[in-house]
C-alpha cells in the first residue's frame, strides 16, 4: 500500500473532501488552459505550478463552495475574458485621461509586515461631471480594472496577504439623485469584479455614509452572502476609518498619515520584468 502524502503547507487547512476537489481542478488545469488559449491570471502564469498558482486556483473553488464544475467554468470564463479585455494592458500600458485624476488611489500599510493594501474610490470628487467620467462605461471599466490590477501586484499570493481592501468615500455623493451614468458604470463594475476577481476582497469600507442611508446597507443582507456582509464596514464619518485600518491613513480618515496623493503608489507600481503577460496558448490542430 502506498504511503499517504501530506498536502503542502499552504493546503493543509483543507478537509479531505476539499483537497480532493482541489486536486481534481489542478488535474483539469492543462486542458482548461488549452481551451482558454490563455494562461495568465493576475500577472501569474498558471502553466507553472507553484504556491501562488495553487492559491489563485483555490480562490475559484472557495467562491464556488468547492464545486469543481462551477469553479472550472468560472476560471475558464475569466481566462477568456482576460485574453480579450487585456487587463494588464489597462494597468501598465494604457493612458486613461485626466478625467479620472483624483478618483482612485492605491495605498499600503507599510508600518506592518504584510499590511493592508487598499484601493480608494473617491467618486464624490466628480461633482457635476458624471457624464464625462461614467458616460463611456468601457473606458471607465478599463481605468478601474487597471487600478485593481496594479493593487494586486502588491499582494504576495504565497503568503497570508492574498486579498485587497477597498474604501468607497461617499463624501458629497447624493444617494437620492444618483446619476444614471454612475449607476450603470457601478453595476457593470460590481458584476465584472464578482465574476473575474473572486475571493480577492479583504474589507470594503463605506465611509461618509449619511445615517439616513444606513437602511440601504442593512437591506444588502437580503442580496449578498453572510461571508460578504462580514467584509463590509459602514461608517458615517471618514474620521472613524483609522480605528479599523490603523493610524497610517490620512488625517481626514482619523489617522496621522500624509494625504492620499502622497501615499498613492499607483504611479510607481510596475509589472515585474520576469512576469510578462504570456502569449496565448495555441491549440494543436
Amino acid at each position: 500500500m502506498a504511503e499517504s502524502v501530506d498536502p503542502p503547507a499552504h493546503l493543509n487547512h483543507l478537509s479531505e473532501t476539499e483537497l480532493t476537489s482541489f486536486n481534481d481542478l489542478i488535474s483539469a488545469l492543462p486542458a482548461l488552459l488549452e481551451e482558454a488559449e490563455y494562461s495568465e491570471l493576475y500577472g501569474h502564469d498558471l502553466t507553472e505550478r507553484s504556491t501562488t498558482t495553487d492559491v489563485l486556483v483555490l480562490k475559484f473553488l472557495v467562491a464556488n463552495k468547492y464545486d469543481v464544475t462551477q469553479a472550472r467554468e468560472q476560471l475558464l470564463e475569466t481566462l477568456k475574458w482576460r485574453k480579450s479585455f487585456k487587463p494588464l494592458s489597462a494597468a501598465f500600458e494604457e493612458t486613461h485621461g485626466s478625467k479620472f485624476n483624483g478618483l482612485g488611489y492605491i495605498t499600503e500599510d507599510k508600518a506592518n509586515s504584510g499590511g493592508e493594501v487598499i484601493t480608494w474610490n473617491l467618486y464624490g470628487q466628480i461633482e457635476n461631471n458624471h457624464d464625462v467620467v461614467f458616460g463611456d462605461v468601457d473606458a471607465f471599466l478599463r481605468w478601474r480594472v487597471g487600478l485593481m490590477e496594479k493593487g494586486l501586484r502588491l499582494l504576495d499570493f504565497s503568503s497570508k496577504r492574498t486579498q485587497i481592501s477597498q474604501v468607497h468615500d461617499y463624501l458629497n455623493v447624493s444617494f437620492f439623485r444618483m446619476d444614471p451614468h454612475a449607476k450603470k458604470a457601478s453595476k457593470a463594475t460590481v458584476a465584472l469584479f464578482q465574476r473575474h476577481y473572486p475571493e480577492l476582497l479583504g474589507k470594503k469600507y463605506f465611509v461618509n455614509v449619511p445615517y439616513v442611508m444606513s437602511w440601504m446597507f442593512t437591506a444588502m443582507k437580503l442580496f449578498v452572502s453572510r461571508e460578504t456582509m462580514e467584509k463590509f464596514v459602514v461608517l458615517s464619518h471618514g474620521s472613524y476609518l483609522a480605528e479599523y485600518t490603523g493610524a497610517w491613513v490620512p488625517e481626514a480618515y482619523g489617522g496621522k498619515g500624509p494625504s492620499l496623493t502622497e501615499l498613492d503608489l499607483s504611479s510607481t507600481i510596475t509589472l515585474a520584468g520576469e512576469v510578462k503577460a504570456p502569449e496565448p496558448v495555441v491549440k494543436e490542430r
